[in-house]
């Protein structure tokens, strides 16, 4: 009876602990929603718990014709948190380290599933927050359209 009062209590410590990290990273995305901006947001959550020198990886698809904005969004207890984009055969595309950027905007010229890697800075302190990857797309503008006859 002991054993399972235990283990019932180290159950509803580890659901607290993760309903708070699933908060604070929900607070973390709303609070810097308006990197997106002028984009859309592309209605998912990418966000991640992460240990300091953790590394996580996001899949997005990416379709042709549309412009797309990829924020990075972390706390800052994390420190200089990076990102960089690889492409389906994994070549490197993009990496926020070459220019210090927490944001890109970007075309594809064919519709494909990109992975999107984020990286937390390794240092001699035992750190966790939260880093988020905000996706947002906007459409050309239409410079033709219909016209009245």
């Amino acid at each position: 009876m002991r054993s399972i009062r235990t283990f019932a209590s180290v159950l509803v410590l580890v659901s607290a602990l993760s309903f708070t990290a699933s908060a604070q990273c929900k607070g973390i995305v709303k609070k810097n929603m308006d990197k997106l901006t002028p984009f859309t947001h592309n209605g998912q959550l990418n966000s991640v718990s992460l240990n300091e020198g953790g590394v996580a990886d996001f899949k997005i698809t990416c379709y042709t014709g549309l412009t797309y904005r990829l924020a990075l969004a972390a706390d800052p207890i994390l420190g200089k948190v990076t990102f960089r984009v690889l492409d389906e055969d994994n070549n490197e595309v993009y990496n926020s380290k070459d220019n210090n950027a927490t944001s890109w905007d970007f075309n594809v010229g064919s519709s494909q599933e990109l992975t999107v890697e984020i990286t937390v800075p390794l240092t001699d302190k035992n750190i966790r927050g939260c880093a988020a990857l905000l996706v947002g797309f906007k459409e050309p503008k239409n410079t033709g359209g219909l016209r009245p006859m």
